[in-house]
């Protein structure tokens, strides 16, 4: 598998204004592919830490997130745990289809295993080595491909690990489904034209999964990952927490509420933090300091968790 290493400051985009610039982070990077890339920290920059650091963290980005955003978190993760390497997963509108979304994550799958068979990681962990960090049903995908496909090439579920669920998951309703796939289009003609495909293509997903036809077609993607992150056979967290606020237009707050109720009756431990304000993937920007104590407050709760 080809990859490629480069400074991280090649990576972070930077401002729109002249005067600001990305600040350069100590990280070099690999990327396996488009969309799974490696940060792994510079040795010389690494810092003594007061806890214990995850061994990786994974972070499962939203759909069509961008560079720039991106790097906001991967920042603060080389501030907070300097010495981890953080495993990229983005997620593109295509990786909807099963058959790319697996394509997609195999790269990722295959580092992971390679740090398994190395020692780096351990398959069974006593406790997690691993903190994943999940954005939006586009995070939501990504992860559930990555443990399906894990699950099926290794025999054993993804080690146990700590997670936390930013803005999802959430379920199949026309309202935020539409949001979601129009934050791509900036105003003007173009979300002109492609706001009616967008609806018409949606009440057709709506018929196909609906209840006269579901013994055929099956549940829809959303469905499924709200499943599958809730399936203690498939998903060996020690605890989780999610982040989700009331000005998400894109997923539903009430069906992120669920879901962690959901996962309670499942034996999961949860944690949920309403933010009343900050809309979908936001709520860093919103409240930094919260979110990231949050952050934090999982990782070190794991130890407690088994």
């Amino acid at each position: 598998m080809a990859s490629s290493s480069a400074s991280v400051a090649a990576s972070a985009s930077s401002t729109t204004t002249a005067q600001t610039q990305s600040p350069k982070l100590p990280y070099t990077v690999t990327r396996l592919s488009s969309q799974v890339a490696i940060f792994k920290p510079q040795e010389a920059d690494i810092q003594p830490q007061a806890t214990q650091a995850p061994n990786l963290v994974l972070f499962a980005s939203w759909m069509d997130a961008r560079d720039v955003h991106i790097m906001k978190y991967i920042t603060q993760y080389s501030v907070i745990y300097p010495s981890s390497p953080i495993l990229l997963v983005k997620f593109a509108m295509k990786g909807m289809f099963a058959s790319v979304a697996n394509k997609a994550v195999q790269p990722a799958v295959w580092y992971l295993r390679s740090l398994i068979d190395s020692g780096v990681l351990s398959a069974s962990p006593p406790r997690p080595e691993i903190l994943v960090h999940i954005f939006s049903n586009g995070g939501c995908t990504t992860m559930q491909t990555i443990y399906e496909d894990f699950q099926q090439k290794t025999g054993q579920a993804f080690p146990l690990h700590a997670a936390v669920y930013d803005s999802c998951p959430g379920l199949y309703v026309f309202r935020t489904t539409y949001h979601a796939f129009m934050v791509g289009f900036p105003a003007g003609v173009l979300r002109m034209i492609a706001a009616p495909i967008i609806a018409i293509m949606i009440i057709c997903l709506s018929a196909w999964h609906s209840r006269p036809l579901r013994f055929l077609t099956g549940d829809d993607l959303l469905s499924r990952n709200s499943k599958a992150h809730n399936d203690p056979n498939l998903v060996k967290q020690t605890n989780r927490s999610y982040i989700y606020g009331k000005a998400d237009a894109m997923v539903d707050w009430r069906h992120v509420e669920a879901h962690s109720r959901a996962a309670m009756q499942k034996g999961f431990v949860v944690r949920a933090e309403l933010f009343d304000q900050s809309p979908h993937v936001s709520h860093m920007r919103y409240d930094g300091g919260r979110y990231w104590k949050i952050v934090t407050d999982t990782w070190e709760k794991n130890t407690k968790a088994i």
